[in-house]
């Protein structure tokens, strides 16, 4: 059998990961998303006159609102008056608007709280001649859930814990936003019904609706029963709410400044340049972290299959039937170039994970769970797999923004993989933990 080729990951890893924050860079998406040419504001898809706002405020939740709110200022300067970030990673700073930590991915916590009376106050005294910019990241929920009225907060969190670990987090967000009080399910646009309400998001790949339970989303009618349905047995089973009604202004679709796609899309199109075929496993892969490594082991061991079988497949010469039509054959390559290993150095695949975790709540555990069990699912042992989270902190050391975490799988799984960082300027983002695994060409 051949020697396993050289092959340093940190290399190919460190690209991807730094070419996905640039490609998904909650910064430069908000100042892309916002523009101001003269007296013409074009936030997201809607052009508006500035002159006609007497104030222009912001509020800025999850993980990457810091990056978001420091780009609305850099974007509208003087214009903007005030504005509120709240969230687990501390803001720039640079911003010179008010800010409030809130470390905890789950709602419930006396922070959370405090934050949320805060963005309730600032939206409720905005009037009709006001602009409210509504800047969502991963990590929202912790902020604009608010527990039932009449309930512990521990209950609350308690309650969405463990729908999360029973049917996952998307679900969790469902429940929050029928019974939550606050700004979930479109109660903070019910709230502010005189200003002009624009919301600009980051979205993990779940969709827009679910990123802080979508505060300017209202209720479908059939929400209240699916809410129910999956708190059976609980006091939160009988709990009745009726889809909010909002002015006809404030209801609106989200626009989605920057997802898991541009993330994957930008290191693939660099890796492509560098000689790796770049392919997409899932845009969200959910579940334990058992579980995402069973479907992206299996995902790039299909995508693998296709790139090796199809040039072999097609270099016989013998004419290829697809659906009755016979399709011309393709002269086999040259020796120089086997069959079987077209022009690259192997494949590169890509997915983005939230490892049935809170909105923005995965970390280090998780990351590291998914790494091992990989490890123990992959065959192959030229292959390596690496994840990164592209903001806060994973290690529990300072990690920080930026930080990743990367192993060879096939090396002894039970060893628990090793951490790397590096450091990202202000503008990050958080569009979940992105997943990427490189296959050299002999991994067969």
């Amino acid at each position: 059998m051949p020697d396993v080729p050289a092959f340093e990951p940190r290399s190919p890893f460190e690209t991807a990961f730094r070419t996905a924050i640039e490609g998904a860079d909650a910064y430069r998406a908000v100042r892309a998303g916002l523009r101001l040419h003269d007296d013409i504001l074009r936030i997201g898809n809607r052009f508006v006159s500035v002159d006609r706002f007497r104030e222009i405020a912001f509020i800025a939740l999850g993980n990457a609102g810091g990056a978001m709110a420091l780009a609305a200022q850099e974007m509208l300067g003087e214009r903007l008056t005030q504005g509120l970030t709240a969230g687990a990673v501390p803001p720039p700073d640079a911003l010179q608007f008010q800010s409030v930590s809130v470390p905890d991915a789950w709602p419930g916590s006396p922070q959370s709280a405090s934050a949320l009376a805060s963005v309730m106050e600032l939206a409720g005294d905005l009037h009709a001649d006001d602009l409210l910019l509504l800047l969502l990241s991963p990590g929202a929920l912790s902020v604009t859930a608010g527990p039932p009225t009449g309930w512990d907060p521990g209950q609350w969190r308690d309650l969405l814990q463990q729908v999360t670990a029973r049917s996952g987090p998307v679900d969790a967000v469902r429940v929050a936003r029928v019974l939550g009080t606050g700004a979930v399910g479109g109660r903070l646009g019910g709230a502010v019904k005189e200003p002009l309400v624009v919301t600009l998001v980051i979205d993990r790949g779940e969709g827009p609706e679910w990123v802080g339970g979508g505060p300017t989303i209202p209720l479908r009618p059939e929400e209240p029963a699916v809410a129910r349905n999956l708190v059976p047995g609980t006091a939160a089973s009988s709990t009745r709410r009726e889809p909010s009604t909002l002015v006809g202004k404030n209801v609106h679709r989200p626009v989605v400044v920057t997802s898991p796609a541009d993330a994957v899309e930008a290191a693939g199109n660099l890796l492509a340049g560098q000689g790796w075929i770049s392919r997409m496993v899932s845009l969200h892969l959910s579940g334990s972290p058992d579980k995402v490594a069973s479907q992206f082991v299996e995902g790039a061991e299909v995508i693998r299959r296709d790139q090796v079988a199809e040039p072999r497949r097609r270099a016989s010469g013998a004419p290829e039937v697809e659906s009755g039509a016979a399709l011309p054959s393709i002269p086999v390559p040259s020796t120089a170039t086997p069959s079987a290993r077209p022009e690259s150095r192997g494949v590169a695949v890509f997915a983005s994970a939230t490892f049935n975790t809170i909105e923005g709540g995965e970390g280090a555990a998780e990351v590291r769970a998914f790494l091992q069990a990989a490890s123990r699912q992959s065959s192959r042992r030229e292959t390596y797999v690496g994840a990164l989270r592209t903001a806060g902190e994973i290690a529990g050391r300072g990690g920080g923004a930026g930080s990743w975490l990367g192993r060879r799988v096939g090396t002894d799984p039970s060893t628990a993989p090793a951490l790397e960082t590096f450091s990202v300027r202000a503008g990050f983002t958080d569009v979940g933990t992105m997943l990427v695994g490189f296959v050299p060409w002999l991994a067969r």
